[in-house]
């Protein structure tokens, strides 16, 4: 039987952190999870599992596409966007399973519309538009909308100036400084988010020298496998302006295992001190004058408050750097505390973020 078709089967009573879930191929109850028990009793049948996903994931580059897919007879998800894409991350890992990345269908715009941004002018910044401008597509997972990285390299760089981002992601940060006509520079040591990366970069490439009506700065834009903490072949005092979007803790994982990734330190302490090594690498890496801008926000850990963005803060303010912005994000969409809003204990869903901007 399909894997889609024993999904349907699955019976599910209960809500959230109380729900069971019947096993479809031996019958068991299962709490909250199957996850832990298909992998256990039903390795084979895992494995398809997740040979679907890959399938599901190359339609559409889109997770919440295939949490949408694994929904049984009565619609109710089966599983969690995060257990897919930990998956996702481990078959790369441990096969070498590629993932395909599309290519925008048709590209509307080349640069943002008046709707989708105009510069900032106050230190709330609300985005409820994500811009689809250029080859731009919301498909890495907890990326940054486009206006936050191109409003930070218009007000904090100029033309000709070298951008560096330490945690590249799906690369939004790298083709926003190509369109702005700045040099950059992108590390990550995700193979996901290299490939991804690289396939966007490519595509806004070959899609403007094809449409002529678009021509691209001569700049130099590249992307290497790297961890954040040692930045290699970064000469010190090279770098005009930090633009980065670090993980906040363990709150979203971005690969399945590599010690070298941050988001696999669930320990928030263990967290600030690795990020503390990071700071210090981009203090040594930016030019007298350079500046330094990121954007972090606090999480939730069994029930209690991380104030990651504080804690960032006088890291980076005890190290040298000088404060020159503060600037508060909201967040219009975000899914990803939405667990913590619940009957049982209540809090606030934290909808904000932190863009702090230190000057060298």
């Amino acid at each position: 039987m399909a894997v889609l078709e024993r999904v349907k089967r699955v019976k599910i009573e209960g809500h959230r952190h109380k729900r069971t879930l019947t096993c479809p191929y031996c019958g068991k109850l299962q709490r909250v999870t199957l996850v832990t028990h298909l992998k256990r009793k039903h390795p084979e049948e895992w494995e398809n599992w997740s040979d679907e996903f890959v399938r599901l994931f190359n339609e559409t580059n889109d997770l919440k596409h295939v949490m949408r897919k694994f929904t049984n007879s009565e619609g109710t998800p089966i599983l969690s966007w995060t257990s897919i894409d930990s998956e996702l991350q481990r078959k790369v890992a441990a096969s070498g399973t590629s993932l395909q990345f599309n290519r925008k269908q048709r590209i509307a715009n080349w640069d943002p519309s008046p709707a989708e941004y105009s510069r900032f002018r106050t230190t709330v910044w609300d985005i409820p538009i994500r811009g689809t401008w250029s080859v731009h597509q919301p498909t890495y997972r907890g990326n940054w909308a486009p206006q936050v990285p191109r409003a930070i390299i218009e007000h904090y760089s100029k033309p000709g100036d070298v951008v560096l981002d330490a945690f590249v992601g799906g690369g939004t940060t790298l083709i926003e400084a190509w369109l702005l006509g700045r040099n950059a520079i992108g590390f990550d040591i995700s193979t996901n988010a290299l490939a991804m990366t690289r396939s966007r970069l490519d595509e806004l490439k070959s899609r403007a020298k094809r449409e002529s009506i678009y021509g691209l700065p001569d700049v130099s834009v590249r992307v290497t496998c790297g961890d954040a903490r040692t930045l290699p072949r970064i000469k010190p005092q090279s770098i005009d302006l930090v633009c980065t979007h670090p993980p906040y803790g363990s709150a979203l994982t971005y690969t399945h295992d590599d010690p070298k990734d941050l988001s696999q330190l669930t320990d928030p302490e263990h967290f600030l001190n690795a990020f503390a090594i990071v700071a210090r690498k981009f203090y040594e890496v930016l030019k007298p004058g350079g500046y330094c801008a990121f954007v972090i926000g606090d999480t939730r850990q069994r029930n209690q408050l991380v104030p990651l963005g504080f804690r960032s803060f006088s890291l980076f303010s005890s190290l040298g750097f000088e404060l020159q912005d503060i600037v508060v994000k909201t967040q219009s969409k975000d899914r990803s505390t939405e667990f913590y809003f619940n009957t049982d204990s209540f809090r606030l869903r934290l909808a904000h973020e932190y863009l702090f901007v230190f000057r060298k």
